[in-house]
């Protein structure tokens, strides 16, 4: 018997959440990681390159989870030493995402 693949209706990215995506990454990279997005089967994580610091990121997650794993790697970062917007260092001193 045959399974039936329902597809998953096809959603346009949302502008503001994209933006967001964008500025969290330009923190990583203030910080000295550079920020690659890659088609896999995993999340995201941070890894060691020839001695040169990255994060990995799915590139099929949805805008709200890489938004969340972003901001909770980031938690966990030091970024007290460079300039963060006001509303992006409130997204991450709360790890929440609305």
């Amino acid at each position: 018997m045959a399974r039936v693949i329902r597809k998953i209706p096809f959603k346009p990215p949302d502008e503001k959440k994209e933006i967001l995506i964008k500025e969290l990454i330009e923190v990583y990279e203030l910080i000295g990681f550079k920020v690659r997005t890659e088609k896999g089967n995993f999340k995201g994580g941070f890894c060691l390159l020839r001695e040169q610091k990255m994060l990995l990121l799915n590139r099929n997650l949805e805008q709200d989870k890489k938004i969340g794993f972003l901001l909770k790697n980031l938690s966990e970062l030091n970024t007290e030493e460079v300039y963060v917007k006001p509303a992006i260092r409130e997204l991450i001193n709360n790890q929440s995402f609305v």
